[in-house]
């Protein structure tokens, strides 16, 4: 034992840089592996941690049915907020031709249903027609921000009555100047508008829905309004609800699309491969299908799911 000690002894005093060399690569390589791990688990828990500080929606109702009465989908004693959505063309944003618009019948959204995390700026003003929200991919797409003016661009009403979808040329209705007010993050309004190969979203304030209703709705009437349901007891209420919906409507074909399993899913499973990433090959992460839903930002084409790069906004 005395040689050993003497041996070491003097062999580190000949080496000690090279040792020392050493300590400090194993240091930095533990240290970027418990940063890895410490990422991938956080990133894991973004869909839920959005989803827990929210207010998402629980279900998406697709009457798809010109003048259906919501008020007695509001009024069931299950639904605790209620949303409607225009299932139409929406806008174009002058020189941001990738821009997908997002319009909302009602000022719920962002208040009591679908409250979007802020991640720069504020909500508008749901009176206002000239303010506006836009995603973080939009931001990086257009390089517009907080306090940069938006064209909006309306259809003519009888552009909208024989449902204009933006491609049998421009649209022809009244141009609006608005403002961005704020940078969001929201579960519905964000999934699709902000995954690959899109170029993010506008959401114009309910004011613009309010004082333009025939650009974007016509008057022939034969469009229609679906709407974001928050129901009190969350995933286990959507048996109850889909019951007492056929009820009041005397419709039993109305779709009833559970949020958490058909949006939250996707961005999951693909999140989910960030902790796999920290551990040997063999565990390759699973690439989840595209998916596409009657949502209040309009594509022309189903955008893939979106991976795990663009839940860091709120991780």
């Amino acid at each position: 034992m005395q040689i050993t000690l003497t041996w070491l002894r003097l062999d580190s005093r000949r080496r000690w840089r090279s040792l020392l060399v050493l300590a400090l690569l194993v240091a930095l390589a533990t240290a970027a592996v418990l940063a890895a791990v410490a990422g991938a688990r956080r990133g894991q828990s973004a869909v839920g941690r959005l989803w827990a500080g929210t207010l998402p929606a629980t279900v998406t109702v697709l009457a798809n049915q010109p003048g259906f009465d919501w008020a007695k989908v509001r009024a069931l004693p299950e639904v605790s907020a209620l949303s409607m959505f225009p299932v139409t063309w929406g806008f174009a944003v002058e020189g941001d031709p990738g821009a997908s618009a997002g319009i909302q019948a009602d000022s719920e959204f962002t208040r009591t249903i679908e409250r979007p995390v802020v991640l720069e700026g504020r909500l508008f003003n749901p009176g206002r027609v000239d303010e506006v929200l836009v995603t973080p991919k939009f931001v990086a797409s257009y390089g517009k921000s907080v306090g940069d003016i938006l064209t909006l661009h309306l259809a003519g009403a009888k552009q909208a009555d024989v449902g204009y979808d933006g491609s049998p040329g421009p649209p022809r209705g009244p141009k609006i100047r608005a403002r961005i007010v704020g940078v969001i993050r929201s579960p519905w309004g964000s999934v699709n508008v902000d995954g690959p190969g899109q170029a993010g979203g506008v959401l114009a304030s309910p004011a613009l829905f309010t004082d333009y209703r025939a650009n974007i709705m016509g008057t022939s009437g034969q469009t229609y309004i679906n709407a974001l349901v928050r129901l009190k007891g969350g995933a286990a209420a959507i048996p109850r609800f889909r019951t007492d919906l056929a009820r009041v409507t005397g419709r039993s074909d109305i779709d009833v699309w559970n949020n958490r399993a058909f949006f939250g899913a996707p961005v999951r499973r693909v999140t989910g491969m960030r902790p796999r990433a920290c551990w040997p090959s063999r565990w390759q992460p699973w690439w989840p299908p595209s998916f596409w839903s009657a949502s209040p930002w309009p594509a022309t084409s189903p955008p893939p799911s979106p991976i795990c790069r663009y839940c860091r906004p709120w991780a």
